[in-house]
C-alpha cells in the first residue's frame, strides 16, 4: 500500500501495538463490570439477546454486534491497551472502521466522563492490539469506560494494563435499572464515527445510568418475539420503542398495540416512551409526498397513547422524532437517513430531558 499522506504526517500512520510489558485481563476478571449485555454470564460469548430467543435470522445475526456494550473499571495504570479478535466484521462504505470495529475509551465518573482515545488499526484487520491510554501517564487511580464496537462480533477481548497496576470496581450506578431502547440501524449506531458517539452511549454519560441497546439494523419490525425478549429484562427503568423507519406505516399500525401488550404483561407500571421516525432528507428538502407518511406515524403513536391513557395507563409517553435533529437537520446525517456524530449528539441532547422527566415522575 502506498504511504501517501502517512509519509508526510506521522500522526496518520498506524501500527499494531505490542502485547509486551502489560498484565492482560479478561472482561470477567475481578474489578471489571460489563454493562449492556443483559443476559450474558461470565465466560459467555458477547451477544445482546439470549441464544434461545426465537427471532428472525436478521436479528439473530445482528445480536452478535456489541452496540451499547461498555466495560467499566478503576485503575492506576499508566497505560491501557485492548486486544481483540473478531469472529465477523461487516464493513460499510459510509461508516468508519473506528465505529463498526473499534473501541472508545473515556475517563471520569458520573456525568463527568471525557473521551481519551479510539483504537486504531489496519482496516483489513480481523484482530489487533491498540493503545487506548498513555503511555507515560501518571500512575494515579482513575475510572474508565470502554465502549465496544457497534457493528462487529468480537470473539475475544482482553484489557492490558501496566504491569502491576491495581484494578478496582467502578462507582456503582446511582440507579442500576437500565433504559432499554428497541429500534433500527440508527439505534444500533449507524453511522457514528466511533462507538462512544452512538446516542445511547451519549445518553448514558449525560444521565449517568445504564442503557441496553436493542437496535437491529434494517430489522426492527416490531415482532412479538422481540417484545418478549425486551419484556424479559428485569426491572427496567424505561422502555423505548423507536422502530417506525423499519416497520413502515401499516406494519407499525399492526404491531405497536401487540408489542405494548406483551411488555405490559411483565411490566405493567414501567414507563414506555414511543418515538416516531427521525426526519429523512426528502422531508427536510420539502418533498410533499412524505407529509402524509409523517402524519400517519404521528397519528398511530398518539392514538395508541390516548387509548391506553383512557384505559388508565398513565405511564406511556410520546416524543416526536421529527424534532430530534434540531434546527438544522440537513447537517445531521451521512446519507439523508443515518446520523453523523452531530446527529447523534442532537438526538441525545433533545431526548435526555424527556427521559429525565419521565424517570423523575416514575420514582
Amino acid at each position: 500500500m502506498s504511504e501517501g499522506v502517512r509519509k508526510y504526517d506521522k500522526n496518520m500512520d498506524c501500527k499494531n501495538a505490542s502485547a509486551d510489558g502489560m498484565d492482560w485481563y479478561s472482561v470477567d476478571a475481578p474489578g471489571f463490570v460489563l454493562d449492556g449485555l443483559h443476559w450474558r454470564k461470565p465466560g459467555d460469548p458477547f451477544r445482546r439477546i439470549p441464544l434461545s430467543a426465537h427471532v428472525t435470522e436478521a436479528v439473530d445475526y445482528l445480536s452478535w454486534h456489541t452496540a451499547g456494550c461498555m466495560l467499566r473499571f478503576k485503575s492506576d495504570a499508566a497505560e491501557i491497551r485492548v486486544r481483540v479478535r473478531y469472529e465477523k466484521v461487516d464493513k460499510w462504505d459510509h461508516m468508519p472502521p473506528t465505529a463498526y470495529m473499534g473501541f472508545d475509551l473515556y475517563t471520569g465518573s458520573g456525568t463527568d466522563k471525557f473521551f481519551v482515545k479510539t483504537s486504531r488499526f489496519s482496516w483489513e484487520a480481523t484482530e489487533y492490539t491498540a493503545v487506548m491510554f498513555g503511555p507515560g501517564m501518571s500512575p494515579k487511580m482513575r475510572e474508565f469506560t470502554l465502549h465496544f464496537p457497534l457493528y462487529a462480533h468480537p470473539e475475544e477481548v482482553e484489557i492490558g494494563l501496566t504491569s502491576g497496576a491495581v484494578v478496582e470496581a467502578p462507582a456503582p450506578w446511582p440507579d442500576p435499572r437500565p433504559v432499554v431502547v428497541y429500534g433500527t440501524s440508527i439505534q444500533q449506531g449507524g453511522c457514528a464515527s466511533r462507538p462512544g458517539m452512538c446516542h445511547t452511549n451519549i445518553l448514558s454519560r449525560m444521565l449517568n445510568r445504564p442503557f441496553i441497546n436493542l437496535g437491529f439494523s434494517g430489522s426492527a419490525n416490531g415482532e412479538p418475539a422481540m417484545a418478549h425478549v425486551m419484556a424479559d429484562i428485569k426491572d427496567p427503568a424505561l422502555l423505548v420503542l423507536d422502530y417506525d423507519a423499519n416497520a413502515g406505516v401499516e406494519r407499525l399500525r399492526r404491531t405497536l398495540p401487540v408489542f405494548i401488550d406483551i411488555l405490559r404483561e411483565k411490566h405493567p407500571h414501567t414507563p414506555i416512551l414511543l418515538i416516531s421516525r427521525l426526519l429523512f432528507a426528502a422531508e427536510f428538502a420539502g418533498e410533499e409526498t412524505f407529509i402524509p407518511i409523517r402524519k400517519d406515524f404521528t397519528t398511530i403513536h398518539i392514538s395508541e397513547l390516548e387509548k391506553r391513557r383512557a384505559a388508565g395507563d398513565q405511564n406511556i409517553h410520546f416524543l416526536d422524532g421529527s424534532t430530534l435533529f434540531g434546527a438544522d437537520p440537513s447537517e445531521c446525517t451521512v446519507d439523508g437517513v443515518h446520523a453523523t456524530d452531530l446527529g447523534f449528539y442532537q438526538i441525545a441532547r433533545h431526548t435526555a430531558p424527556v427521559i429525565a422527566r419521565i424517570l423523575a415522575k416514575s420514582r
